[in-house]
C-alpha cells in the first residue's frame, strides 16, 4: 500500500493546517511576552538596552509566521471549497507544486530559517567578542543555505504539471538546504557554549569563595535546549522526506511558527533571568564571606557577582626637621613665633 492510500496528501495538508495554527498561537503569546520584557528591562534599568537587532529580528519572524498561515488558510479554502467538485478533488490541488501560492509559502519558509540562521551567527560574532574570523565557516553555510534553498524554490515554480515535491530533481536541492540549516545551527551552538564555558573558566578565579557560575550555566542549558527543539524538528522533517511520505508536509508547515517560539523562548529565559537579578540584587548589595565581613556584590551583565577580599598594607613615613626651627628661632635673640604652634610673635 502505496503512502498516498494510507496517508493522503489532502489529510497531511489538512493536519498540518491544525499544527501550524496552534504553533502561531503559542508563538503569538510568547512574541508578546518577548517583547515586553525588552521593554520592561529597558525601563526597569534606566538606561537604552533595548536591543533593536533582537527587537527587529523577533518581529519579522512573527510577520513571516502570520503571511505563512495566511497562505495555508487560502490554499485550504482553495483545495477544499474550490476544488472540491473538480476531476481529481482536493489531492489534485495540493499536488499542483508550482501553485504560485506554493512557491510562495516555501519562500517565506526559506527566509524564516536564513533570518534565524543570521542571527544565530550574529550571536556567535558578539559571544566571541566580535572576532571576524569566527564567521567564516558559518558564513559559507549561510550563503550555501540560501542557495539550496532559493534553488529549490525556483526549481518548484517550474516544475510540471503532477511533478511531485520527491521528484529527482528537486531532492538534491532540498536534502543540502535541510542538512545545511542543521550544520549552521549545531555548530553555532557549540562554538557559543563553548566560548561561554571558556570566559566563566576565566572569571572563576575572581569570585569569592569560588562562587558558582550558576547564570553561565543557565545560558548554555537555555541555548542547548532550544537547538535540541529546533534540530529534531529538522531532523524529523529531513527524515520524512526522505522517506517520501507526505508528513514531510506536516512537519514543514510546523516548523516555521516552531522556530519563532524556540527564539523567543531564549529571550524569556534569559531575560527573566536578568529582571530577577536585577530585583533581588538591585544593582548590589552586601553580603557576609567566609571570615563573616562584609563584601560588596559586583553586578555585571545584569548578575551579582561577590568579590574577592583583598588585604591592603599601607606603611607611612614621616620626617620632621628640627635643625631648621631652631636656627629659625635664634637668629634674632628676641622671642619670636613659634611655628609649629601657630602662636602669633611676641611684640
Amino acid at each position: 500500500m502505496s503512502d498516498e492510500e494510507t496517508f493522503p496528501l489532502a489529510r497531511a495538508e489538512l493536519i498540518a493546517l491544525f499544527l501550524e495554527s496552534m504553533i502561531f498561537g503559542a508563538f503569538t503569546v510568547l512574541y508578546a511576552i518577548a517583547i515586553w520584557i525588552l521593554l520592561y528591562r529597558e525601563k526597569l534599568r534606566g538606561k537604552s538596552t533595548l536591543n533593536r537587532m533582537l527587537f527587529g529580528t523577533t518581529t519579522v519572524m512573527w510577520i513571516l509566521s502570520v503571511a505563512h498561515l495566511a497562505i495555508d488558510v487560502v490554499r485550504a479554502v482553495e483545495g477544499f471549497v474550490v476544488w472540491a467538485d473538480k476531476p481529481g478533488g482536493t489531492n489534485a490541488f495540493y499536488a499542483r507544486i508550482s501553485d504560485p501560492t506554493e512557491v510562495a509559502k516555501n519562500v517565506l519558509y526559506i527566509t524564516m530559517t536564513l533570518v534565524a540562521d543570521s542571527f544565530v551567527s550574529y550571536r556567535l560574532f558578539i559571544v566571541w567578542n566580535r572576532t571576524w574570523w569566527i564567521l567564516c565557516i558559518p558564513s559559507v553555510l549561510l550563503l550555501a543555505t540560501a542557495v539550496a534553498g532559493y534553488g529549490a524554490c525556483v526549481e518548484i515554480g517550474l516544475a510540471k504539471e503532477g511533478n511531485a515535491i520527491f521528484a529527482d530533481n528537486l531532492q538534491p536541492w532540498i536534502r543540502a538546504f535541510f542538512s545545511l540549516s542543521l550544520t549552521t545551527n549545531l555548530l553555532a551552538t557549540f562554538l557559543i557554549a563553548a566560548r561561554i564555558m571558556w570566559s566563566n573558566r576565566r572569571v572563576r578565579q575572581y569570585r569569592a569563595g569560588g562562587a558558582a557560575a550558576g547564570s553561565h550555566w543557565e545560558v548554555i542549558e537555555t541555548m542547548i535546549q532550544s537547538a535540541a527543539i529546533y534540530s529534531a524538528a529538522l531532523a524529523s522533517l529531513l527524515g520524512t522526506y526522505l522517506a517520501g511520505s507526505n508528513a514531510q508536509y506536516v512537519c514543514l508547515d510546523a516548523l516555521q511558527p516552531l522556530i519563532g517560539v524556540v527564539f523567543t523562548l531564549i529571550i524569556i529565559r534569559v531575560g527573566l533571568g536578568y529582571t530577577m537579578n536585577d530585583s533581588v540584587s538591585g544593582g548590589g548589595g552586601a553580603i557576609s564571606d567566609r571570615a563573616g565581613g562584609p563584601s560588596q556584590l559586583q553586578t555585571i551583565g545584569g548578575h551579582a557577582y561577590p568579590l574577592q577580599p583583598v588585604a591592603i598594607n599601607v606603611s607611612v613615613s614621616r620626617t620632621h626637621d628640627r635643625a631648621s626651627f631652631e636656627a629659625y628661632d635664634h637668629k634674632d635673640g628676641h622671642v619670636v613665633s613659634d611655628i609649629e604652634s601657630g602662636k602669633a610673635p611676641s611684640e
